[in-house]
């Protein structure tokens, strides 16, 4: 059956609930959402998480915010993700918290063992709108919003790289009713072939534009290094697993300024085509304590390695191939 968006805001108020504080995932799917909530909603981001490093406003608890395309196993946070979690549906485990979690591909019983191949292939914004248009929110989109929607998470990729999958979640989600808000992106016969790769390669080249140009470690800040397509990230932490880009500000730490001024300018780039304008002062980059997660990945992933690693209370986790499971622990 296709989604209940109305179900979804029955189990979890808090997603069309306004001023919400939140933490976004560093990249365009996160920057996208957090663009939608700040205007639609004022919700606020109060900081980010990558997997590795997590950073908040001071004063902030990141128990009180809603963790954004991230899916948090722990029921008392607040989350909304949409990456494989559940290696066999089959096993349960008292450490599995995902109750507080919008997760679409547990809404459809899937798991990595058996679905990995039928796992959700968009973003957490596409997902999120169907949502918030339920709720009567949002008015129809930019039409400029279709290059951001089709390069976050690599829709453009999956659409013909994983064909049927796509389809079979378009039906799901709704997507082909014509009142959807997405059906005018991806079922319109508005573009061909040719002019949307002219628009998509449009896009890439606005990511190239903001590509890193190093980062900021040990009071030092290191030029050059693999930064290629990073345009549309946010760097945090290291290959190490430490974090990177922040300075010491007043006592406090900052994302900095070249760093955060190279996102803005994305972010704000995107908002354009979006039709979702960046708002100051409902983002924050300053006055932010850190947090240092410890992030592992498991390879040949099996019952028996899965249970070991549901024992060690993961924070959050994600499937990246049927056989590999990255998670991470609060040390």
């Amino acid at each position: 059956m296709p989604v209940d968006y109305s179900e979804i805001i029955r189990q979890h108020g808090w997603i069309v609930a306004p001023k919400q504080k939140c933490i976004l995932s560093p990249d365009s799917d996160g920057f996208l959402c957090g663009l939608l909530m700040s205007n639609i909603l004022e919700w606020t981001v109060e900081g980010f998480y990558d997997g590795k490093v997590l950073l908040v406003r001071n004063g902030v608890s990141f128990e009180d915010c809603v963790f954004v395309d991230m899916d948090i196993n722990r029921a008392n946070i607040k989350s909304i993700g949409h990456h494989m979690v559940i290696y066999n549906k089959r096993i349960s485990h008292s450490n599995q918290q995902y109750s507080n979690c919008i997760q679409p591909n547990m809404i459809r019983g899937f798991d990595g063992k058996k679905d990995f191949q039928k796992k959700y292939p968009f973003g957490t914004i596409h997902l999120l709108l169907g949502i918030i248009q339920q709720q009567g929110l949002i008015q129809p989109l930019n039409p400029q919003s279709l290059w951001p929607l089709l390069f976050t998470d690599g829709v453009w990729n999956n659409l013909f790289g994983y064909t049927e999958n796509c389809l079979d979640w378009i039906q799901f989600l709704r997507i082909n009713d014509s009142g959807h808000i997405l059906n005018s992106i991806f079922c319109s016969s508005n573009y061909s072939f040719y002019e949307i790769m002219n628009g998509l390669n449009d896009f890439l080249r606005m990511r190239d534009n903001h590509n890193a140009q190093g980062y900021y470690q040990n009071n030092n800040y290191h030029s050059g290094g693999r930064n290629r397509r990073t345009g549309d990230k946010l760097k945090i932490s290291g290959k190490d697993g430490g974090f990177i880009n922040l300075v010491q500000q007043d006592n406090r730490l900052a994302i900095h300024e070249q760093e955060k001024n190279r996102i803005v300018n994305f972010i704000s780039n995107m908002g354009d085509q979006f039709g979702f304008h960046y708002i100051p002062d409902k983002w924050r980059w300053d006055d932010l304590q850190l947090r240092i997660f410890q992030k592992n990945i498991c390879k040949s992933l099996k019952n028996t390695a899965y249970l070991n690693i549901m024992d060690q209370n993961p924070f959050s986790m994600a499937m990246t191939s049927r056989t590999d499971i990255e998670y991470t622990l609060v040390p």
